[in-house]
């Protein structure tokens, strides 16, 4: 059971908290909004410009992108604040570092190795229904490029197996309906049959990942169990050597690579394509799109192939 907020401001972030949750399905930023309470209650004589400060400088030695995540945090704290009172403040300019960009780079990842991974994942240890469950999820992610927020959200009432698609949403304040492959339909048709052989009953309100227990499972732990995955493939460093190495977010990457040089190997021109991919993937516009889709050697090859044969003629042969 989650602890009460103390602080001077509890009231305030729990609402804060109840309206992330109810508008955009998301537990982000609630542990953070914990911990800045947990501070703010150790230091109750310090205004909230102050506590916000002292509590971005805490820890010197902390990661710059993990101070800058906390300073992102606490700015949308206080803009729900500003929505009641005009003048509440808002760390515009306080920041733990100098300006911090991410240097995740995603690894995209040939069909030969999706193929590897799936085949690892019954070597994992643990229960058969846990490793059929880790396996649906994997070929959800990868199929259609559900972020895993989304996927573990899904209700069965939200699998539409007539028309083939997923119901998904309000993920960041939109709803979008995701179309999926028969092939996928039979391997969730399957996890569900798993699930009723195991004895579980499934009603219109079951989560379609549920674990064990009858809990929904969360981002946290099903990114833990497909980073094992991972290591055990040798596409992740082992523990204690960063944060490098495959995440299970780049299976979002891969679909959308993947998604590309199909169409140039299918000969159609992706330009007009991409709105739709755009859209399926839950993007505004094509900007959040644009850094999906990287450049890979097998798509470097399609293209290629596809601008010779527009051209007629091998432009490299004298």
């Amino acid at each position: 059971m989650k602890r009460s907020l103390k602080s001077r401001w509890r009231r305030e972030l729990n609402e804060f908290l109840k309206f992330r949750q109810t508008n955009f399905t998301s537990a982000w930023p609630e542990r953070k909004m914990r911990l800045f309470d947990e501070y703010a209650a150790g230091h109750p004589d310090l205004s909230l410009p102050e506590t916000i400060t002292a509590w971005l400088k805490r820890d010197p030695k902390r990661h710059p992108l993990t101070s800058h995540s906390d300073l992102i945090a606490i700015r949308q704290f206080c803009l729900y604040r500003r929505r009641f009172d005009p003048t509440g403040f808002v760390p515009e300019s306080i920041a733990p570092a100098p300006s911090v960009r991410s240097h995740f780079q995603a690894c995209i990842l040939s069909r030969k190795q999706i193929k590897f991974l799936l085949r690892n994942i019954g070597n994992l240890r643990g229960p058969a229904l846990r490793l059929a469950r880790l396996r649906a999820l994997f070929l959800v992610l990868y199929c259609t490029g559900l972020r895993i927020g989304e996927a573990l959200r899904l209700r069965l009432v939200d699998v539409d197996f007539r028309q083939a698609c997923f119901h998904v949403g309000p993920s960041k304040g939109r709803i979008r309906w995701v179309p999926f492959g028969r092939d996928l339909a039979r391997e969730l048709r399957h996890w569900l049959d798993c699930r009723r052989r195991a004895g579980f009953r499934l009603t219109p309100q079951t989560f379609l990942f549920e674990r064990e227990d009858g809990r929904r499972d969360n981002p946290w732990n099903a990114a833990e169990r497909f980073n094992t995955l991972f290591r055990r493939c040798g596409l992740k460093p082992k523990r204690g050597t960063g944060r490098g190495g495959l995440r299970v977010h780049d299976l979002r990457h891969i679909f959308a690579v993947h998604r590309l040089e199909r169409w140039y190997r299918e000969g159609r021109d992706p330009g007009p394509l991409l709105p739709w991919l755009s859209a399926y993937l839950g993007h505004v516009n094509l900007l959040g799109t644009e850094r999906y889709l990287q450049a890979t050697s097998q798509t470097l090859a399609a293209a290629s192939r596809r601008f010779r044969r527009s051209l007629g003629f091998n432009p490299a042969t004298p």
